[in-house]
Formats: C-alpha cells, sequence, structure tokens
C-alpha cells in the first residue's frame, strides 16, 4: 500500500503497485496497478486500470501525479462517464489541472498495433452531436480539451471526420479539430481542404500540406477574437514584395527532398501572421514588412475547391443554413 497526502490533505491509499516512477525527491510521479482502487474526484469515483492486458491495452500508468500529490491523469479500467459542460462523455483516459479540474478527455484510449488497427478502434468510437454558437454537428473525436474553468479549449477529431464551422460571414470545412477563446469565440482550425481567403495583403490560398492530424489545439488558420485572420498557412500561394526601396522580395512554400523518400520532395508551407500594421512570414527564414509601406503582389498556383463558394453535402449534420 502506498499512501499519499497531497497540498489539500487529502489522503490517498493505493494498492497493488506493479510498478511505480517517482520524482527527484522520492514523491511518487506514476504507477501500474494490479488490484482495484477507487479515486475520488470532483466528477465522481474512478477506477484506474489494473486488469490482464488485451490486444487494443496500451502501455498507460494507470495513475499519475503532480509534485504535490495531486492527480494528474488516470487510464480507466473501463469506459466511464464524465459530466462536462458540454453533456456526458464516456472516458477511458482522462487528465487533470493540479487544482482538479478536467484538463482533457478521451473516449477511446486503444493501442493501434499489428493486432488492433485503426478501423477496429474506429467501431468503438461513438458519434457526438456537439452545438456551438458557430456551429452544429454529429461527429466522432479523439478527445476534448478544457479551460480550466471547464469551458472548452479544443476539439480533436476523428481521423477522417469533416465538420462545417462558421466565423462571422463565411463558412470553413475543417478537419483534425479546432480551438476556442476562453470566452467561447471560435479561435483557430485545420482547413480540410485548401481554401481562398480574402487577407489585408490580398486573396491567399490557405492549407496545411503537413498538418498533423493528433491535436486540435494548434492549427494553422487562426483567428483574432474579433474574427479576423491572425495567421494562415499556405502549400501554393506565391507572394511578392515590393518595398519602397525598390526592392523585390519573392517568397512562397519551400520545396525539400523528403527524407524518408530518395527522389521524392515534400513541401515546407509559409505561414503568414498579421499584427496591427506589420505582416510576418515564416519559412526558410522569417521575414516582416511594413504594410503601409509595401505594396503585395499574390499568385495563386492552384484552383482551391472553394474559390466559388461553399456547397455542404451533409445537411442532417449541419445547421447553419437554417
Amino acid at each position: 500500500m502506498y499512501e499519499i497526502i497531497n497540498e489539500t490533505a487529502v489522503i490517498l491509499e493505493l494498492r497493488g503497485i506493479a510498478d511505480s516512477y517517482c520524482y527527484e525527491d522520492g514523491t511518487l510521479k506514476d504507477c501500474i496497478l494490479n488490484e482495484a482502487n477507487v479515486i475520488k474526484t470532483r466528477y465522481g469515483e474512478l477506477i484506474p486500470k489494473y486488469g490482464h492486458e488485451e490486444a487494443r491495452t496500451k502501455y498507460n500508468h494507470s495513475i499519475s501525479f503532480y509534485k504535490s500529490g495531486a492527480v494528474k491523469s488516470i487510464a480507466m479500467e473501463k469506459q466511464t462517464n464524465i459530466i462536462t459542460i458540454l453533456g456526458t462523455f464516456p472516458a477511458e483516459l482522462v487528465t487533470f489541472y493540479e487544482s482538479g479540474a478536467l484538463k482533457r478527455l478521451f473516449p477511446l484510449n486503444g493501442k493501434i498495433s499489428g493486432y488492433w488497427t485503426e478501423t477496429d478502434e474506429e467501431q468503438l468510437c461513438e458519434v457526438f452531436q456537439f452545438r456551438f454558437p458557430f456551429g452544429s454537428f454529429k461527429a466522432k473525436i479523439i478527445s476534448l480539451c478544457f479551460y480550466e474553468n471547464g469551458n472548452l479549449k479544443a476539439l480533436t477529431l476523428w481521423p477522417g471526420e469533416t465538420v462545417i464551422l462558421k466565423n462571422k460571414a463565411d463558412l470553413y470545412p475543417v478537419r483534425i479539430g479546432f480551438s476556442l477563446y476562453e470566452d467561447g469565440g471560435l479561435k483557430s482550425v485545420e482547413p480540410a481542404y485548401e481554401l481562398t481567403l480574402a487577407t489585408p495583403i490580398g486573396n491567399i490560398n490557405a492549407f496545411d500540406e503537413n498538418a498533423l492530424g493528433i491535436c486540435g489545439e494548434t492549427n494553422s488558420l487562426c483567428f483574432k477574437k474579433n474574427g479576423t485572420i491572425h495567421s494562415l498557412t499556405t502549400s501554393s500561394s506565391k507572394i511578392a514584395v515590393f518595398d519602397k526601396d525598390g526592392t523585390v522580395d519573392i517568397l512562397e512554400p519551400a520545396l525539400k527532398p523528403d527524407p524518408l523518400e530518395e527522389d521524392k520532395f515534400m513541401i515546407i508551407p509559409l505561414k503568414i501572421t498579421f499584427e496591427g500594421h506589420h505582416v510576418k512570414f515564416e519559412g526558410d527564414t522569417t521575414r516582416v514588412y511594413d504594410l503601409y509601406t509595401s505594396r503585395f503582389s499574390v499568385a495563386n498556383d492552384s484552383m482551391p475547391k472553394a474559390a466559388s463558394g461553399f456547397s455542404c453535402g451533409d445537411c442532417s449534420s449541419c445547421s447553419l443554413c437554417k
């Protein structure tokens, strides 16, 4: 048995510790259990994983702690319902802030391998209904991330899922996920395909060829609180910058040899950020220009799918037109 007393003087007794890892000062950091333990949280009594391994069992610590002794994460023995501001969701893995507030919720936590494929895991994934001021939809998800006050911070979609979100008067097809400001406003999205968007320097094709599909918290298209574009990433647009001294700079996505495939190249997208009266380009190098003293010309090499507007094909999961 291991006894933990955290900063709030809550005593936690753990039984059946099969393996453990500690901080440098000897405080318990992570452990693997082989007996049932009940952990009391503000979201109910949760039972960390302790049973036998199965084909989809991911190697996780049963429970992890902050140095203070507060619970940091729990991998569940079985899927357990958790009540959130968005409703009740089943969870196989949850993480917490040090205060005890819910940080992340994962409905599934299976291990993808030769014995258990992503298709197998997807068959266990439920379709959830979401209703936000910027759009309503049904979708499968990987995780939900929350601010410490309980408001949604980000939603990560299941691979292959696409939803439609609205920001101001524009519709955005979104893959991977999206993030929100603490007040609920849309902060960022990952475009599902190339979109032509109006910016202070002209119309630019927004799409990140290399976007990672593992987290909805960081995305390539970001908005300011007033809904205007703060930054975007392009994989095809080329921008000529004419400075007041007569010089011309050409900025565009770069091509580099693919380290994994011989004779293949990969696109290094160009990130463009608008701050006040300046625009910053981040690619192979970082350059900053004054919007008041420079002139910009944009060439879009490919015809985006949404160049002439967007048409939704799944009316049953969308309420925007209504």
